[in-house]
């Protein structure tokens, strides 16, 4: 196990060196906000393209794995929907509760982590997971709140569709699996463009949630209680459980690793971005990050060291 730390020890020290830097010098939130935006919409749009372009790809060799990681986000959806509508939970409690559930950190943490314990050599394999968790979350997850917001299921049906239409990630998973399924050759000077741009993906992204972090306020005691019980099912409860599901079914061991490994992500940062849109509790989302982000470092040495 402390191999395993060792190995994701520099990616933490790259966030707590940012968290720090945040609270020295108060950063304007347009560093978060621009930061941010490339990650998003250029640097991880690009890698997945890369890493998926560079493989061979088959829909029959992969589709345990999709099956599998879409049973579990399905499940992390409707079981506690269904435990919500029992005991009648307020509805911007509800919804704020499982749109975090389904939006975990698979790609800004989970593609550095991924990298550092296995090499580029899991790259395709980690953006086809990817793919599974953000066609997901856009469908489930902001279908069910458009559901709330709207009346017209035409409206639902449409909001996702140009959700999912305008996704860079899922259109760069779309142009990479095409390149890899087809055997399209892409130029080399294009593929040696995207190298450098996947080269500062990684420390930009973790730069953005350590700068997050030291903006966060603190709170008092009573306040991160919630956030604790949270980012235990998320870290702890939840893994486990996608864990025993998955050796249960006799799964292959080399896509159960990665599997796990993403599915113990803390939370992401696109829930707080929905906050204002879908009236979710920004407070409860934004200590839940930091809180679920900080405890990961001990949470993911724990779950890599048990697929190792």
């Amino acid at each position: 196990m402390l191999h395993i730390l060792a190995i994701i020890t520099p990616l933490f020290l790259i966030i707590f060196a940012s968290a720090c830097y945040q609270r020295a010098r108060n950063l304007g939130p347009e560093w978060i906000s621009v930061l941010n935006e490339y990650a998003l919409k250029i640097g991880l749009p690009i890698l997945i393209f890369s890493s998926l372009s560079k493989a061979r790809f088959s829909f029959v060799d992969q589709a345990p794995l999709i099956l599998a990681n879409s049973l579990f986000l399905i499940g992390s959806f409707v079981a506690p929907l269904a435990l919500i509508r029992l005991f009648k939970v307020p509805e911007q409690k509800s919804k704020t509760i499982l749109i975090c559930l389904m939006f975990s950190n698979v790609a800004y943490l989970g593609i550095p982590v991924l990298s550092e314990l296995y090499g580029e050599r899991i790259l395709p394999t980690a953006s086809l997971i990817i793919a599974v968790h953000v066609f997901w979350f856009f469908t489930l997850g902001i279908g069910y709140l458009d559901f709330l917001r709207h009346s017209s299921s035409d409206s639902i049906f449409n909001d996702i569709s140009m959700s999912l239409v305008k996704n860079p990630l899922l259109i760069s998973v779309a142009l990479g699996i095409l390149a890899a399924t087809t055997g399209v050759a892409v130029p080399d000077a294009l593929m040696k463009a995207t190298d450098m741009v996947t080269a500062s993906v990684t420390p930009t992204v973790l730069i953005v949630v350590g700068l997050f972090i030291g903006r966060s306020a603190i709170g008092s005691l009573r306040t991160w209680l919630p956030v604790l019980v949270f980012s235990a099912v998320t870290l702890i409860a939840i893994p486990a459980l996608f864990y025993l599901s998955i050796r249960i079914a006799g799964a292959a061991a080399d896509w159960v690793a990665p599997s796990l490994i993403e599915s113990a992500m803390p939370l992401a940062i696109t829930p707080f971005a929905l906050a204002d849109t879908y009236g979710l509790d920004k407070e409860f989302i934004a200590r839940s990050i930091v809180l679920s982000t900080v405890f990961s470092a001990l949470t993911l040495t724990f779950w890599i060291a048990l697929v190792q």
